[in-house]
């Protein structure tokens, strides 16, 4: 079982086209204590997000702006830390 979580990474985005490369780059240069949380404000995004154990989707489908999908985001950690990300 996975220990606790120390850092959040919440990215929001509405039609990125760098999404899944961010979230990628994310995980392959964090620490397991880590988890990303994507939010698709209203969108999925393409090329699609890969399952990984430290992902969170969160698909919003009416768009509700960068600020609301970061506030979804922030709610949805369970890490100490958070910082915003853009994708």
């Amino acid at each position: 079982m996975m220990g606790a979580k120390l850092l959040s990474v919440v990215v929001p985005g509405r039609n990125e086209e760098f999404m899944c490369h961010t979230v990628e780059d994310i995980l392959a240069n964090s620490s397991e204590a880590t988890e990303v949380i994507a939010v698709c404000d209203g969108y999925w995004p393409e090329p699609p997000l890969h399952d990984h154990p430290r992902l969170q989707v969160i698909h919003v489908t009416e768009a509700v702006g960068q600020r609301a999908a970061t506030n979804l985001g922030a709610r949805m950690s369970q890490a100490k830390y958070i910082m915003k990300m853009d994708a």
